[in-house]
């Protein structure tokens, strides 16, 4: 046990940068998100949290869980949402709508990034960004190397 280091892509520090750590979370339904950003806040719990997710599954793309997503991203300090991957695939009345889900987190009091890309993830999150705050990043695919990006923009 001693030398076990965790399971890849779950609560996986990627790294640590001016006292910003990148984490990555393979969470991508709405009660995997909620317990990753939970369990953070046991493991740093004077830290503020970032949770930047990408509807990136078939069912997260989807409005299936529209108001489950909005309550669970809301459990963090800094909910942050990226654009729809492949939404064409998606019928417009079976999408994820990003405009509610930012009214949502707005009732909920939660101030949220919604529907930017990677790198305009990156730019809005490291402007605000303090020593001592993780930044969980929620995705089940590569997420256009977002957690190299947040270390390379930390560290500039």
């Amino acid at each position: 046990m001693s030398r076990f280091e965790g399971v890849a892509r779950r609560q996986e520090v990627k790294g640590v940068v001016n006292g910003i750590s990148v984490v990555d979370d393979f969470a991508h339904h709405p009660t995997a998100i909620k317990q990753a950003i939970l369990g953070l806040r046991q493991r740093y719990p004077e830290s503020r949290i970032w949770a930047i997710f990408e509807p990136r599954s078939n069912t997260t793309r989807r409005n299936i869980f529209q108001n489950e997503l909005a309550l669970s991203l809301a459990t963090a300090d800094f909910p942050v949402v990226a654009a729809v991957d492949h939404p064409d695939k998606v019928a417009l009345e079976e999408r994820l709508d990003l405009t509610k889900l930012s009214s949502d987190l707005s009732a909920l009091g939660k101030d949220a990034l919604i529907g930017g890309h990677a790198q305009e993830i990156v730019s809005a999150v490291c402007k605000k960004a303090q020593p001592g705050d993780v930044i969980l990043v929620m995705s089940n695919g590569g997420f256009e190397g977002i957690h190299a990006k947040l270390l390379e923009a930390l560290n500039a």
